[in-house]
């Protein structure tokens, strides 16, 4: 199997000096030195759905050598993912990128900028990307969760006080409704797992019950959120999403990375999606969960009436809480018992084992169930 530089040598001979020249803004660069690591996928997965590699070398400008870099991104079709309306649709980054619409975000938020895309005979998608350094301290402190809704909120609400909504088919679709259809095989998994002696300590009837329940209700809080006042959305605002950039003037910009969910939501569901996943994914511990409920949520509040929005609050509370607790309860880590991949996708993704993984997840739970409650009632008073 050909390595990446073989393979990119061969299908886009040309396009790392391309590339080098771009991320350096510097069309008369000429490229010295390249090499290539993947970042997620591994070194012969040019043609994998979402893997994606960094690229860096020396180029030689006048009489000086300058060192840069850039990620590739692939992209590649599979089944069920061709509809622009999916969740899944595979070609959504690449369209938002060419339409032009990620050049020119309000309220300071940024897209890493693009600097090519390659379209292949085997019919997957090179998208080349900047390789944003993320210059905030990690795991980020309380101030930072605040200030990250609070921009968020500011970027959602531009488009609920007149900002036109971008316009792209990519961005159509029923978005939460459509991403909950691949959950549908591991609620059969969930609803076995307390009977399976090895994993059902992870997964108490009673737990179980709620999220089949919730299960049964989607459909429900489907159709409300759909009715709520729509904005343009990341659809994926979660942590390591999120990157801090030093501006030369000491400031920072909050970039975002991976826009493959963008669309429209309801205002709130953008940082439900910040909260759903913040313990799961290690980035808080699940204890401090509700302090962090009340920090995003305020903030996210706050940066809507930034923009002079005067909406109904309770409004955004149901979307906010009806996403996070949908989006996340119906995932099955734990329910069965781990095969040799999940074991090691465990440790690549995450860095813990797959026990742990399961043990974080099974913590995560009842919290994302009061979420649900909480939008249950909420939806049962309007």
């Amino acid at each position: 199997m050909p390595d990446v530089r073989e393979q990119v040598e061969r299908l886009a001979p040309g396009r790392v000096q391309a590339v080098a020249q771009a991320a350096l803004a510097e069309p008369g660069a000429a490229l010295v030195e390249w090499r290539a690591a993947p970042l997620k996928g591994s070194l012969d997965a040019l043609d994998a759905a979402r893997s994606v590699f960094l690229f860096e070398g020396t180029a030689r400008i006048r009489a000086a050598e300058r060192p840069w870099c850039a990620v590739l991104k692939v992209l590649a079709p599979a089944p069920g993912q061709h509809n622009h309306g999916h969740a899944d649709y595979w070609r959504r980054e690449q369209e938002l990128y060419g339409s032009g619409m990620l050049e020119s975000l309000p309220a300071r938020l940024r897209a890493p900028r693009c600097y090519g895309c390659d379209e292949l005979p085997s019919r997957s998608v090179w998208l080349w990307l900047e390789h944003v350094h993320d210059d905030a301290e990690r795991p980020w402190r309380a101030e930072r969760w605040a200030q990250v809704a609070r921009q968020f909120g500011r970027f959602n609400g531009a488009y609920l006080v007149g900002l036109p909504l971008p316009s792209a088919p990519a961005l159509g679709g029923r978005r939460l409704r459509t991403s909950l259809g691949r959950y549908r095989p591991l609620v059969a998994q969930i609803a076995a797992a307390p009977h399976n002696a090895a994993v059902a300590h992870w997964w108490p009837e009673s737990v179980v019950a709620a999220i089949l329940r919730l299960w049964e209700e989607r459909e429900s809080f489907c159709a409300v959120l759909e009715r709520l006042p729509q904005t343009f959305c990341h659809g994926d605002a979660i942590a390591r999403n999120l990157l801090a950039r030093r501006l030369a003037r000491g400031a920072d910009e909050l970039v975002a990375i991976d826009w493959e969910c963008a669309g429209y939501y309801a205002a709130g569901e953008e940082v439900g999606q910040t909260l759903s996943v913040a313990a799961a994914f290690y980035d808080i511990d699940p204890a401090g969960l509700p302090a962090l409920d009340e920090a995003l949520f305020t903030s996210y509040l706050d940066g809507l009436r930034d923009t002079g929005w005067r909406g109904e609050p309770q409004q955004v509370r149901l979307a906010y809480v009806a996403h996070a607790a949908l989006r996340n309860a119906f995932n099955a880590v734990g329910a069965t018992g781990p095969s040799e991949a999940g074991r090691a996708g465990a440790l690549q993704v995450y860095g813990h084992t797959w026990e742990e993984l399961a043990e974080r997840r099974a913590a995560v739970r009842p919290f994302l169930l009061t979420l649900a409650a909480e939008a249950r009632g909420m939806l049962a008073d309007l």
